[in-house]
């Protein structure tokens, strides 16, 4: 399914929006469309910038009007999506990047495993199963640089946000919240429950360590193997 609504946000964008939900083959076909306008772009194309449900298009309309003779780069723009995204491709033809990642849910590193467990009224054990068990999809990367925002959670791990924010989670935490998971790049407030932390970097030089459209797998880490894992990142 395509999208259903294309709007303009500025002089210089536009955005298509799907269906209004957190869904994985909605944000396949997001990723699909952000990809075929990268790889032919048109005169004046700038970059995209893919969310949830929806794809912003960012251009120059001097270029396009200069170099296409256009008198209305909005309607030259929005005649080009109608072209390249006329025939949406199956969501499951988009390529995946999948990526393993080490966890250590010790409770040194897992300090809101206890109270999940109580709300949740599931064994702490049973809640790194389930974690560990269920692969995710990256949707967007937001909140700190290299964020990323990954779901779906499995049914018995779903929770509502922390009701009062912590204070500081450290660089590194794996957290759960609603229907994602997610992984803290650096020190922060935040309200989401805290199950372990990963020795991984997620934002170096520049560089997030996820992309959206990532299929994600956690795997559980030992406190040695965690710290020999940073010594190594470092």
């Amino acid at each position: 399914m395509g999208p259903t609504i294309k709007y303009r946000i500025s002089e210089k964008a536009v955005t298509l929006a799907w269906e209004e939900k957190i869904d994985i083959d909605i944000h396949r076909q997001v990723m699909l469309a952000d990809e075929l306008i990268s790889n032919f772009p048109f005169a004046g194309w700038i970059e995209n910038v893919p969310g949830y449900h929806t794809l912003t298009i960012f251009f120059d309309p001097y270029i396009i009007v200069k170099q296409t003779r256009s008198s209305d780069a909005f309607q030259f723009v929005e005649d080009y999506l109608d072209h390249i995204i006329a025939s949406p491709e199956d969501p499951a033809s988009f390529e995946t990047r999948r990526v393993r990642v080490p966890v250590c849910y010790d409770p040194e590193f897992g300090i809101d495993l206890e109270e999940v467990s109580g709300l949740l009224k599931i064994g702490i054990d049973d809640i790194i199963h389930e974690h560990c068990n269920t692969p995710y999809h990256v949707f967007m990367l937001g909140f700190q640089p290299g964020f990323p925002y990954m779901g779906m959670l499995p049914d018995v791990l779903k929770i509502p946000r922390k009701a009062v924010p912590s204070i500081k989670i450290p660089a590194g935490t794996v957290a759960i919240g609603g229907q994602q998971t997610g992984i803290y790049p650096f020190d922060s407030p935040g309200g989401w429950y805290a199950l372990g932390r990963t020795p991984i970097e997620l934002f170096v030089n520049g560089k997030a360590f996820f992309e959206p459209g990532d299929e994600v797998i956690f795997y559980p880490i030992d406190l040695d193997e965690y710290h020999k894992m940073k010594s190594v990142e470092h």
